[in-house]
């Protein structure tokens, strides 16, 4: 090879390394996308369901701060913003599951938040599970969804919903005029809509008394999480 071709090849092998060099650099330094840190979320209410241990059935819309036993609010409040269709919903169910189960100062707040426009039963499992909240059924509808989001994704879904309604023993025809009742969409939408007013935008989104949090990598990531929010 001449030398005058070495050099023209030496010289392209370096632009090369420094615009990959450039481009490292510049991924290095750029700014992470903006993250709901700071958002302050609404308290939790009379209009919120949760899971609390503190609450005598375990499993209840709040009534209010005194439907928790002895007055006492559990010390760490999980806020989840999701998607029953969303699979990284049902990714996490399972850990929330078991964070509830062993965590006894934790209480779970769930908040709709529907991703209609990527999932089309995103909505009506929404409102099914609103329904069973209102004959106060609203955690067993909202894992038997979870655990069965393969089977009704991509069906006409509603059916099947009465159906699990049936097999909670609930009033399948009050479960169903619920279900699809003006109020119950409007409900999930405001919910939506405030979700989104906060900057939210996709699910899931978990909030640690009030404070936003990067989705953990597992159990154990988001265990600590909620251990070292006790230790303050």
């Amino acid at each position: 090879m001449r030398a005058k071709e070495l050099g023209i090849w030496v010289g392209v092998i370096a632009i090369l390394i420094g615009g990959l060099w450039f481009l490292i650099a510049s991924v290095n330094n750029s700014p992470s996308p903006s993250a709901p840190a700071q958002i302050k979320i609404p308290e939790v209410s009379n209009q919120d369901f949760i899971k609390s241990p503190q609450l005598a059935s375990g499993s209840a819309r709040l009534p209010s701060p005194e439907g928790e036993a002895n007055g006492r609010q559990a010390r760490v409040t999980l806020v989840e913003y999701a998607d029953f269709q969303c699979p990284a919903c049902k990714a996490y169910f399972p850990l929330v599951t078991k964070l509830s189960s062993d965590i006894k100062d934790l209480r779970i707040v769930y908040r709709f938040f529907p991703l209609s426009n990527i999932h089309k039963n995103a909505m009506i499992s929404s409102q099914a599970a609103y329904a069973a909240g209102l004959q106060g059924k609203f955690w067993e509808m909202h894992d038997m969804i979870f655990e069965n989001q393969d089977s009704w994704s991509n069906t006409q879904a509603r059916d099947i919903f009465i159906d699990y309604a049936k097999k909670l023993n609930l009033d399948s025809n009050k479960f169903e005029s619920d279900m699809t009742s003006d109020a119950t969409r409007k409900f999930i939408t405001q919910e939506m809509n405030k979700a989104i007013s906060l900057g939210i935008n996709s699910t899931p989104t978990f909030f640690v008394n009030g404070k936003h949090i990067q989705n953990p990598a597992g159990y154990e990531a988001f265990k600590k999480i909620i251990q070292d929010e006790l230790a303050n």
